[in-house]
């Protein structure tokens, strides 16, 4: 993080709109990037549950999201001194033909499982690692470039899209990573062509998303690689403290994650032991918060018009605090026996999912659909609170 530049030092901006080719493929990269992110993720952690005794399978879930998120922390230097020394779009594009190799590399611990369960999982983490290190470098100059590509009063809507994209991209990249363990057989072994055709083409596809968004000269090209990056992440941090509104505003953006991510832990572990029978069964709960962050992150678009609206957030804040207080009263029992039940043919038709992916899903009780109602209200809440923070920010 770099001292703030007056105006004559800040890059040129083009000012384009939200329907321009550059934002376009920006906002398609970013879609994709977080949906082959989870589509991995959801599938190494159901694969090493099968490597593994049932007692450590909560490990393996907490492993996974490890993997996932701990580079963001050791690369925050490096990342941002990426985004600033060279044009954003070069790094953009450097990531994800990156992500290439690191899929071919995923598919390899994938077949390792038929030799030996030990190294499986720990080469499938990993990757699980290299896949979040190479999100990490990419994020700052996907983050920088938003303003830099579009006018100042549509930042907010910006974010509310990027935001709800985002989301999107996250659930499908679950349950198409859930399907995909119940899809490919025991360990993965017997379909491992399938996660190979769907992890690597929409890596590729990535690729050609990014290459519309438009170069601009890079924000400080004399800047020096950060050797001494635990001590410049310091620095960082500390100058961050030192404006008070941002280091609040960053706080919150920090929050937002972390109940995002103990919200898909928790997911996974509500529909193992309410009574889910395989990886598919906690779909409909995801496709619930889905919805909800979508609608909330639109709300917060809307009302925003063409300004950062602060005032949404002691609503998104409260929201998230009550629904998720309220989620203590969800019965244990989710899942019951029996045949299939009328409301996944609607769902179903909503989602123009085929009716034979929901056969799979035992039929639910009154407690599932008041879980389902609390996470749509949750998701509501967590996008009116993140959109006004993300373009305060920028």
């Amino acid at each position: 993080m770099e001292a703030v530049r007056s105006d004559s030092e800040s890059p040129a901006t083009t000012g384009g709109s939200l329907l321009s080719p550059g934002f376009l493929g920006l906002l398609a990269t970013q879609f994709l990037t977080a949906a082959n992110d989870n589509i991995f993720r959801w599938l190494v952690i159901g694969i090493g549950k099968q490597h593994v005794p049932e007692s450590q399978h909560a490990s393996i879930l907490t492993a996974g999201t490890v993997c996932l998120v701990l580079p963001y922390l050791l690369l925050a230097a490096p990342a941002g001194y990426l985004a600033d020394k060279y044009p954003k779009r070069s790094v953009i594009v450097g990531c994800k033909l990156a992500e290439i190799f690191i899929m071919l590399i995923g598919v390899a611990a994938i077949l390792c499982g038929q030799m030996t369960s030990g190294w499986a999982v720990i080469l499938m983490m990993a990757t699980v690692a290299l896949l979040g290190a190479q999100t990490a470098l990419f994020s700052p100059a996907r983050a920088g470039s938003i303003p830099e590509s579009l006018k100042p009063e549509l930042i907010s809507k910006a974010n509310g899209l990027f935001t709800l994209f985002t989301v999107i991209a996250t659930v499908i990249g679950m349950v198409i990573g859930n399907w995909l363990v119940d899809a490919t057989g025991p360990k993965g072994l017997d379909g491992w062509w399938l996660s190979a055709i769907v992890l690597i083409g929409v890596a590729a596809l990535s690729v050609f998303t990014s290459l519309p968004i438009k170069s601009l000269p890079p924000g400080n090209p004399s800047r020096h690689f950060p050797w001494d990056a635990p001590q410049q992440t310091w620095r960082d941090l500390k100058l961050l403290g030192s404006n008070l509104p941002l280091f609040r505003v960053a706080l919150g953006i920090a929050f937002f994650y972390a109940i995002g991510g103990l919200a898909q832990l928790n997911i996974d572990q509500l529909a193992a032991e309410g009574g889910a029978i395989n990886a598919s069964a906690k779909s409909p709960l995801l496709l619930a918060l889905i919805a909800g962050v979508c609608t909330g992150s639109v709300l917060a678009g809307i009302w925003s018009r063409d300004h950062v609206e602060l005032g949404i957030l002691p609503l998104g804040a409260f929201g998230v605090a009550l629904n998720s207080l309220l989620l203590f009263t969800v019965p244990q029992r989710l899942f019951q026996e029996g045949n299939p039940v009328p409301w996944r043919m609607l769902v179903a038709l909503l989602i123009t999912a085929p009716y034979e992916f929901f056969q799979t899903i035992p039929p639910v009780t009154l407690g599932f659909l008041w879980a389902s109602v609390l996470l749509f209200l949750l998701g509501v809440s967590a996008g009116l609170f993140n959109v006004p923070l993300e373009a305060y920010l920028q």
